[in-house]
Order: C-alpha cells, then structure tokens, then sequence
C-alpha cells in the first residue's frame, strides 16, 4: 500500500503558527518535547473514529476505522464490512474495540446517531471475511460512546452519549444481545458524557454538562443521585475527562466545547470538609474539539492533553469550525498552574473528528496518534526517540502580504498561484492569515502558558440605579494586574448576556462608561446593565487605576495593542467564571480607543458573539491622510512607525480584514459624518470590502453601519438602535 508521508512543518501554514496555540512566546515553542511525523493512511477515508488492537492475531498493533482495517507494520488496507451512509455521513460513530462474543478475538462496538442504533461488528477471527453486523438495540440518537466497568464486575460495559435518552448497557454474556440495557437519570441526556471517582470513593460516576451524578449501590439496585457543585458548557466534548490535573490527590475535570469555541478544566478543591469548583480556561483559540485524549507522549509519566480539532461537524455552522484543523499537546505545569502548549500537526487533514486513539502503533516505546477525519485518516508517529528529526517550526517561510484593495476573498500561498475563496474551509485559511499578519504588527498573542489563575479580588461594591457596582482587579497574566468595574443587574432570576465594556481615551478609563465622568455619552456599560447586562469593563494599560503602567517594562509585549487585547481575552474568561454569565451570550461594546480595542479583542477571541464599534476606525489610507503617528506610541502600536515608516502602504494589515476576522459575527459600526480622527470615507471603503465575506457565509445583515450627523461622539440614538441590536443578537 502506499501512504503519503508528511514531515511536519508548518508548510502554508508559516502564517498560520502565529494565530494559534503554540505561539513564539510559549516556553515549549521555544524547546519543543514533541517531534511527531504525518503518515495520511487513507487520503479518501470519510470515517470520523477509530481505534486499535490486533485484528488479525499476528501479535502487532493493526488500525480499525470504520470500512476498513489497517495492517501492521505497513499499513495494508483490508476492507470490514458496507458502512450505510445516512444523509451524506456514515453511520458509524463510535469504533470501540471489546471481545463481545467471548471467542477470543476484538470485535468493535458502533453507537450512532443517525441511525439511533448501538451495534457490534464481528471479527471474522483474522479472515477477510465480511465482518458481520449485529444490533443491540436502537435507543434513539447518540453522539457517541465510551467503554468502561460501570458496576465494577470486571467486565467492560457501554456508555452512550444520548442525546434523547439515559442509559448504558451493562455487558451480560447471558442475553441474547450480549448487553443488557440499564437506565440512567433522564437529565444524564445531553452533549457531553464522562465517567470517573470524583469522590474518591472507590466507586466511579457519570459527568454531564449539567453537573455529575454519584453512583450509590444498594442492595436494591445502583442509584445515580445529581449533586451540587459545577455545570459544563452545554455541548460538551465525549469524553469529559475526569483526571487528578494538578496532581493534588483528588480528580478534576478536563472538556471542549464539541460545537463551539474553548478548553476547559475546572478544579475540585476541598477545604474544611466542602468541596468547591473553580473553572479555569486552557485555550480558546479555536474550536470544534469533540474529542479528547489523555496519554504520556514524552515518557516522563506524566500525561498529556490531546486534542483535535473535528472536520465541519455541523457543515460549518459552527463558531470557527471552518477554520483549519489542528492536533495539539498540553502540559500542566504544577509550580505555575498553567498548561504548556505545542502544535503536533497542523492543516489539511491533521485533526480528529468523534473518536481517536493512541497507542504504540511502531513498537518503538513511545505512543503514537491514530486520527479520523472525514477528509482522510492519518497515524501521527512519535518521533521522541529519533532526535535527528526536527520538531514542527512555530514560523517558517515568507509572510504573505495583500494589498489593501485587493479582494478579501482571495487566498495566496507562497509559492503558489493565487486561488479564488469559494469556500468557508478557504476562508479560514485567509483569516489565519490575518491574524498572522495583525501580530507582525502587534506582537504575538500570549500562549497558554500564561493563563494564570485569574485570582479575582473584589475591592468594594456600590448600589447603583438597578444593579450593583463592584470594584474588582483580576490577575491576567504573571506579576500582571487589571482594575475593571463589574456590574450586576438587580433581580437576575436566570443566566444573562454579558457585555465587555471598553473605555474611549479618558484618565478615568473603566469609570467614564460607568457613568463617573462629565461624558454622558460614555456610560454605555452603565446603561447596559440597567437593561439587564452583566457588565464588565476593565482599565485600558495607563488608564485609571493603571494610569502609571510601564509599557517598556513587559518585554512579553511589543505593544500597548496587544496587551489590552489579553486583558480583555482574559475579562472573558472571568465573565465565563460567573454563574450568572450565560458564556454563549456575551458581547463586546467601545468607542473610540475602546471602538478599535473591541475590534481587536474580537478577532481573536471567538466567544465574543457580537460587537458594537462606535468612531473606532478608518482605513488606514483614510487616517490623518495616510499619517500613521498617532498609531504608533507605545499606548498602540510602536512597529508601524518602526518598521512600516507609518505608511498605510507597508502595512501587512488593514481594518477590513479585522472585520473580516471577525465575519460571520455581527458589528455594529457608528461612523459620524464628521468625525475628525476616523474620517467616515474609509469607513464605507472598509465596510464595501468586508461585504463578501459576510455574503460567503450568507449573513449579511449581520454587518450594519450607521452614519449619523455628529462628530466624534456616541450620540445618545446610535446608542439606543445598538442596544436594541444587542438584543436582538444576545437576548435571544
């Protein structure tokens, strides 16, 4: 059989590297542990699971996916069984690998959604026999399945993930089926379904999005008793890992939003005989992650967080699933409480969609990938004992550089003739680009590894016209703090939309949209939260209660611009932390420096739903005349004036293609005719230029812009149509 054999670079994707999880400042880009090899087994391969075992008895590690086998040690192909095909997907979910028949021989266990069905597939003992397909039952739609030992008999049990219905089937050789069907609490149902002792009682429980259920056996029968303590995000990946993280003595909780951006872990912390949940985030730099693994990659027995991006579960209507796929490595830290990231592979097939496996697939000693994708399986190959192999590269290649009038929905790759966008998938790669390109200005995003314990202190709190006021400062990063206002609406009776609130140029900073200055027309988070927002809004560096920030003092940072916008990444994921947060809910709002700021924050950070930019931008070709200065203090952006000489020209970015980085979400754009720092021209020549993007992914009214006859102010009436946009977008 041939195999295609990609050595793991970064390729097109030198321009992608930056906007990603192992950015140039992370500790393990700089000595990278992991040296991983690309092997495409099947560039045709439509299946989203697999796993491993010996199939066919001769004592080596073969490869299960769905219509076919792959055999060790070079990968021949060998065909399983028809898969049926139910609206353009196969049915086949889960490949689970247990001896059902007790002959001796790994049978695979399939549990589906389309279908509603739970079946097992039969080895035919080595032959190339057709393996032959046996029902269990049809419960209704599954997201997937686990195994494990659910009653503790020794004997491996199933677990699907129903979406309409709560069960497992506990592994009975004296039924028919082989499985006997037990019932679980109805509210066990959802998106999301992990199995672990998070008590440590010996006996292990089931965790759900809406909290975890403890396993109580009675000589009557096993209860399943909900308790009190933490709620996931509702479409959790499968499996929700249940692991000691920090290595304390007691288990947490590792999870990804399956259909949405974010990875998570929430800490158990018992103290005085309680027992409290504090979530932290690990990455939200992309999405789609519906499958975790957990293994030692580097033989330091310590494991792993695997995760892999999944091929447009939802035909690309989910946040950023359309944007390129990814493998990544994270390691959890002890001494900083922080997890290290690193790119395993990265770009064309090299995700996973629903069921991944790692195992010794060479017998080299160390553990390899195997990852399903609907477009093509591949077997990452751990290269850790071949040092001449060199690790994947963070930057590699010559940047890719548009001219700012050039069409957004047009993709270059160096080396390569210019092809047209036509697709969501091609759009994301253009939009990776972009953030590429706004880091050669702003400085590289921090990585991972500087998500620290947000260690939030509340200072004071003031009764405010219909919500409460509290001073607060939150720890976004090592020896680095951010003063902000929260404010919470009086008389919640249910989880609400957030907004990030952020303040024009002013020395009070947070304080002039709370309300506390002469400026009326500034109290925008003020006016939110008495229409029921959660309200968050934080010091800009050298605003406020940070008026006497050193920006010279971070060399972390290259930029004024870049630190906010870690900040602000970082004011999200506290209002994730609320419980009156509802975290698919929240939205951004500034004007002037906080109109751009907005902008900024957005293109970055996917949680962020909808944006409402008030005098925050012009083309740059329309500012001061094409006079970059007042972009380049350290405040903003230094590298305009020191390596673009301030000339719109040179620059590798332009307000369109931020937009556009932000697309297909909606912004809300307020140009007064006669603004004197952001002229309105280049507004429209920004907007007319963003436009394709949001017809690609038909959403077109998601970009609305209004003009009115003022200056350079947030006019009481624009003020008022955005936050009925607001509700139209958040309150939903």
């Amino acid at each position: 059989m041939t195999t295609i054999v990609e050595r793991v670079t970064c390729g097109l994707l030198a321009v992608l590297c930056l906007a990603t999880v192992c950015q140039a400042g992370d500790e393990t880009s700089d000595q990278p542990r992991f040296r991983f090899e690309s092997v495409l087994l099947n560039p045709h391969s439509e299946y989203s699971a697999c796993c491993v075992f010996d199939v066919n008895g001769d004592g080596r590690l073969d490869i299960y996916c769905g219509g076919f086998w792959y055999q060790a040690p070079d990968w021949q192909r060998h065909v399983t069984r028809e898969v049926t095909q139910i609206r353009g997907r196969y049915d086949d979910y889960a490949n689970l690998p247990l001896d059902v028949n007790g002959d001796g021989w790994i049978d695979v266990v399939s549990v589906n959604y389309r279908s509603k069905s739970i079946y097992w597939c039969e080895n035919p003992r080595g032959t190339d026999a057709r393996w032959q397909v046996h029902m269990i039952d049809e419960p209704g739609p599954s997201e997937t399945g686990i195994l494990a030992d659910v009653d503790s008999d020794g004997l491996v049990d199933i677990l699907p993930n129903g979406t309409s219905y709560a069960a497992w089937y506990r592994y009975d050789r004296t039924v028919d089926t082989w499985f006997d069907k037990q019932p679980l609490p109805a509210a066990v149902a959802g998106h999301g379904l992990g199995f672990g002792d998070l008590d440590e009682d010996g006996v292990s429980d089931f965790v759900t999005p809406q909290g975890w259920w403890k396993q109580v056996r009675q000589l009557s029968g096993t209860r399943w008793l909900q308790q009190d303590g933490f709620k996931l995000h509702r479409d959790a990946c499968i499996p929700i890992l249940v692991r000691d993280v920090d290595e304390d003595g007691d288990a947490d909780v590792i999870w990804s939003r399956a259909h949405n951006v974010g990875l998570y872990w929430m800490e158990q912390v018992r103290a005085e005989g309680k027992v409290d949940w504090q979530l932290y985030a690990i990455d939200t730099s992309y999405s789609s992650a519906h499958c975790l693994l957990w293994a030692d990659l580097d033989g330091d027995r310590h494991d792993e967080l695997i995760v892999g991006r999944r091929y447009l579960g939802h035909d690309g209507k989910d946040p950023g699933e359309w944007m390129p796929l990814g493998i990544y490595a994270y390691t959890f830290k002890p001494e900083t409480r922080t997890w290290y990231s690193e790119i395993l592979a990265e770009g064309s097939s090299n995700g996973f969609d629903l069921g991944a496996a790692c195992a010794d697939l060479d017998a080299d000693g160390d553990l390899d990938i195997v990852a399903p994708t609907r477009v093509g399986l591949r077997l990452l190959l751990n290269q850790n004992h071949h040092p001449k192999m060199q690790p994947p590269s963070a930057l590699t290649g010559t940047t890719v550089r548009y001219d700012a009038d050039e069409s957004l929905l047009k993709l270059r790759n160096v080396g390569t003739e210019d092809v047209d966008i036509e697709t969501r998938t091609d759009w994301g790669k253009r939009r990776a680009q972009i953030l590429a390109s706004m880091q050669q200005v702003m400085g590289t995003i921090p990585s991972t590894s500087r998500r620290v314990d947000l260690d939030v202190q509340f200072v004071r709190a003031e009764e405010c016209d219909g919500y409460q006021r509290h001073l607060i400062n939150y720890q976004a990063e090592p020896g680095s703090r951010v003063s902000a206002y929260l404010l919470i609406p009086n008389g919640l009776t249910a989880s609400a939309p957030a907004m990030l609130c952020l303040h024009p140029t002013h020395r009070l900073g947070k304080g002039v949209v709370c309300g506390l200055s002469e400026k009326e027309n500034r109290s925008y988070a003020h006016e939110l939260a008495q229409r029921g927002y959660i309200c968050l809004a934080p010091d800009y560096p050298s605003f406020g209660d940070d008026a006497d920030y050193d920006f010279g003092a971070n060399p972390a940072y290259s930029s004024g611009t870049m630190k906010a916008i870690w900040n602000n990444i970082r004011a999200v994921d506290l209002l994730e932390t609320l419980p009156e947060v509802d975290r698919d809910r929240i939205g951004c709002i500034g004007h002037s420096l906080g109109g751009h700021n907005g902008l900024f924050t957005a293109a970055f950070d996917l949680r962020i739903r909808a944006v409402v930019t008030s005098c925050g931008f012009t083309a740059f070709a329309n500012y001061y005349g094409g006079d970059l200065t007042g972009w380049t203090s350290p405040r903003y952006m230094p590298r305009i004036r020191e390596q673009y000489q301030s000339d719109p020209r040179q620059m590798p970015f332009d307000f369109h293609e931020v937009i556009g980085a932000i697309a297909p979400r909606p912004v809300f754009i307020s140009a007064p005719l006669h603004d004197d720092n952001f002229e309105v021209s280049g507004v429209h020549t920004t907007v007319a230029r963003v436009r394709p993007v949001y017809d690609l992914f038909e959403n077109a009214g998601a970009l609305v812009v209004r003009t009115p006859d003022g200056a350079h102010d947030f006019l009481p009436e624009i003020r008022g149509e955005a936050y009925d946009w607001l509700s139209q977008h958040l309150k939903k």
